[in-house]
């Protein structure tokens, strides 16, 4: 026999011959060149005055694409009503950040390409299909990826204890959510995953994440609190045009603006980008959930672009100025996501003068006080003399009985009340209340039959 045919390496100790040594090089590269990145983002509301969730979810599309990540790869769900409602003085256009007089803004639409469009047909179910790769003759694109692949998910909308709201259908409840993800796990449907939450209360939507799933979460708001927009009336201006509604919310105007730097993008990690939009975000308290100290110290560009987009950015692309005065303007500009309707239409009937606007307005009011009365009955039917503190306090579930008693309770409400709006999903945090002090979803449920007669 040939000396080279006998001819062997070592590879770390052990013997292996020049072909397995080939094989396994081949293997390596192939791992390595199949490896792709995927983005799922949805914006889960619709109407002019949720404006600020479909420009989130547009900027989000295009610091996706800018650094290279496929548009084959992005799947971007939003009604889609909102950049050709006739409220907007930009026929065809979002903005994501105001500009001063002169200065036109960046118009986050243009190129902004929806998969699955209508509010009509966005709901919970789809969100769920489309993130478990299952196809259907409503869920024609789905996640097609698998375990070499990284995927980032995105979810900007309204929010409440342990639920998110989706244009059309039923509110999308913690516990499905987490066994979507599971499932995604099990069916080896990514290697690593990153999901950032816009929602008030979204920190409630990941406490029953088990670690061990390569899961990294980041949300806007803990599980007692709103979160909040930015860039609102009457510093919602684009090249000194009013649009009308905030522009974006803080958390996420947070984290994008970060990732639109192309330093940041090239080198910095997801806790270096958690802490930073933290300290940020002064109106609610980021928090992060699942494989935290596995995953958080691997670079935004894992998950947010590609190796090769961010080659091309170094190589293109001069390192951002800060900007102080848009920083200062995040924080003065902030408006409770519960409050952005009725501060919105406040400004517009002070810029107009118009009676049809004092109307909106007026009307505005008189639904809030509806419904707080509404939820108050309930709490005084079930607790009697503690229905002022349930309507107040900022319980935070923790057993399984207290999160079965607190969903029944939703459906129950819905039930006799009628879906939950932008507005009442603030009292979610109140069934929570009554669901902590033992009261049960049965007893709910009567009292909200006899409070929404």
């Amino acid at each position: 026999m040939c000396i080279r045919d006998r001819y062997q390496r070592r590879v770390r100790g052990v013997e292996v011959s020049t072909m397995q040594l080939f094989a396994l090089v081949a293997a390596s590269i192939a791992a390595i060149a199949y490896a792709d990145n995927y983005a799922v983002i949805i914006a889960g509301s619709s109407g002019f005055y949720n404006y600020r969730h479909q420009a989130d979810a547009c900027h989000a599309y295009q610091i996706m694409k800018k650094n290279g990540i496929p548009e084959s790869n992005i799947i971007l769900m939003m009604a889609d009503d909102v950049a050709n409602d006739p409220s907007n003085p930009f026929p065809g256009k979002l903005f994501n950040k105001p500009t001063a007089a002169g200065t036109p803004g960046v118009d986050v639409y243009e190129g902004c390409k929806a998969t699955y469009t209508g509010a009509e047909k966005i709901g919970q179910k789809l969100f769920l299909d489309v993130l478990q790769g299952k196809k259907s003759a409503t869920a024609h694109t789905v996640l097609e990826s698998t375990s070499t692949d990284n995927v980032f998910i995105n979810f900007v909308d309204h929010g409440g204890v342990g639920i998110i709201a989706m244009p059309n259908g039923d509110l999308l409840k913690s516990k499905d959510l987490v066994a979507a993800l599971q499932a995604m796990h099990t069916s080896k449907m990514y290697s690593k995953l990153v999901f950032y939450m816009e929602a008030c209360e979204s920190g409630s939507m990941f406490q029953g994440l088990p670690s061990g799933l390569n899961i990294y979460a980041t949300t806007a708001a803990n599980a007692k609190e709103s979160s909040w927009g930015t860039y609102c009336s009457p510093d919602d201006k684009v090249d000194g045009k009013s649009i009308g509604s905030c522009l974006g919310d803080l958390y996420s105007v947070n984290w994008m603006e970060d990732s639109d730097k192309s330093g940041e993008m090239q080198s910095e990690t997801l806790e270096s980008q958690f802490k930073l939009v933290t300290k940020e975000t002064t109106k609610s308290h980021c928090e992060e959930f699942g494989d935290v100290s596995k995953l958080s110290s691997l670079p935004i560009h894992d998950f947010q672009g590609t190796e090769s987009g961010v080659y091309a950015l170094r190589n293109s692309t001069t390192p951002a100025q800060p900007d102080t005065t848009a920083e200062d303007l995040k924080q003065t500009s902030a408006v409770d996501s519960r409050d952005i309707a009725l501060v919105s239409k406040f400004h517009r009937y002070l810029e107009t003068g118009c009676p049809m606007k004092a109307q909106e307005l007026i009307d505005e009011i008189t639904m809030r006080e509806q419904i707080k009365a509404k939820f108050a009955k309930i709490a005084e039917i079930t607790t009697g003399e503690h229905a002022e503190r349930m309507m107040t306090s900022r319980s935070e579930l923790a057993t399984e009985s207290e999160w079965d008693c607190h969903h029944n309770a939703i459906d129950a409400v819905i039930a006799a009340c009628g879906k939950f709006n932008d507005y009442s999903l603030k009292f979610s945090m109140t069934l929570a209340n009554l669901c902590k002090q033992g009261v049960t979803a049965t007893q709910i449920s009567t009292a909200a039959q006899k409070a929404c007669l």
